[in-house]
């Protein structure tokens, strides 16, 4: 229970003050546990952070793999991963803007190395679906980060202008996106 507490702390203060910013003082006081907490669940803050990265990505792979391996058309996959993407970006949103903006030098290299591995591993989990349904073929992960980074980039206007978009627009708009760009690239 307090693991879970303390990772929901670090991404709020990884995404509000960025990662060097963020002390483990500030994370125990966030978490409302004692700075010792944190110590005998992490060993260190980049510690933190990877598990943080790694487990938090792992989830949304997990649950974007449960439904889609469900018996579904071409359409409504593609649909389906940009809602469910679109969704748990918003629903964690502290995780998605450190994934996007917080993997940064200054960490420790094999915590680094390890957050970059993860974050290579979604995206070619969605080159992987975006190159079975056809919609890229050599240039799967980098069609697959230009859609993360649009997907990033309109989840973060709704978040900073909630009463001036709505999530179904941003599914409209990224799915458009997707499949009149990418199928227009391959004809």
């Amino acid at each position: 229970m307090s693991r879970d507490k303390i990772l929901d702390a670090a991404a709020r203060m990884f995404s509000r003050s960025g990662y060097h910013r963020s002390s483990m003082e500030d994370i125990a006081l966030e978490a409302g546990v004692a700075k010792g907490t944190l110590y005998y669940h992490f060993p260190s803050k980049a510690r933190m952070f990877q598990a943080l990265i790694t487990e938090g990505l792992q989830m949304i792979t997990d649950t974007i793999k449960t439904e889609i391996n469900k018996d579904r058309s071409l359409q409504e996959q593609i649909e389906l991963v940009i809602r469910l993407n679109v969704e748990l970006f918003l629903e964690y949103s502290e995780l998605a803007h450190i994934f996007f903006n917080e993997i940064t030098n200054g960490i420790e290299e094999e915590v680094l190395l390890a957050v970059r591995n993860e974050r290579d591993a979604y995206i070619q989990f969605i080159a992987d679906i975006l190159v079975e349904a056809g919609m890229a073929k050599d240039d799967g992960q980098m069609a697959a980060s230009g859609v993360l980074t649009m997907l990033n980039g309109m989840c973060s206007y709704y978040l900073r202008h909630p009463s001036e978009a709505k999530r179904e627009q941003i599914n409209r708009l990224l799915y458009t996106a997707v499949t009149t760009g990418l199928l227009t690239e391959l004809e």
